[in-house]
């Protein structure tokens, strides 16, 4: 398959569902939960700029360049009976989101090795159980 652009546009803003990095702090690679950027005066990520990002499965703040964004270079089929979209996605993503019905599912390199599969739900895990404390001390709560 060729490879296709690092992201796609939606209402003229690039997609961050459709980009995928590796987070540098646990090395899963997903699409961020979150993006700042800058853009150029046509509407496309500027390459000079630094973007900040927040790892999906884990909650790290890291920054990247464009440079950072990998090939989308494998297909993948949404798991979701009622949406079962087509979409390109990096082969060694963990986790990837349909564009379609913005589903977030394993990726193809997730389901080629059940180690890496457990390391990335104890990776998620650690985190949301930081963040039940966080909460829990918010409320007040032991």
């Amino acid at each position: 398959m060729a490879t296709v652009p690092f992201y796609e546009f939606v209402d003229g803003c690039p997609d961050f569902d459709t980009v995928y990095t590796r987070c540098p702090t646990c090395g899963v690679v997903a699409a961020s939960g979150s993006a700042t950027y800058r853009v150029t005066p046509t509407g496309d990520l500027d390459p000079t700029n630094e973007i900040r990002l927040m790892c999906t499965p884990a909650g790290h703040p890291y920054t990247v360049t464009t440079a950072a964004f990998l090939a989308r270079d494998a297909v993948r089929t949404c798991c979701r009976e009622e949406c079962r979209t087509t979409f390109a996605c990096p082969a060694e993503a963990d986790e990837v989101v349909c564009p379609g019905c913005r589903l977030h599912q394993p990726g193809p390199f997730l389901n080629a090795d059940p180690a890496r599969a457990d390391y990335v739900n104890r990776v998620h895990a650690e985190w949301m159980d930081d963040v039940r404390a966080r909460l829990r001390r918010l409320r007040g709560q032991p």
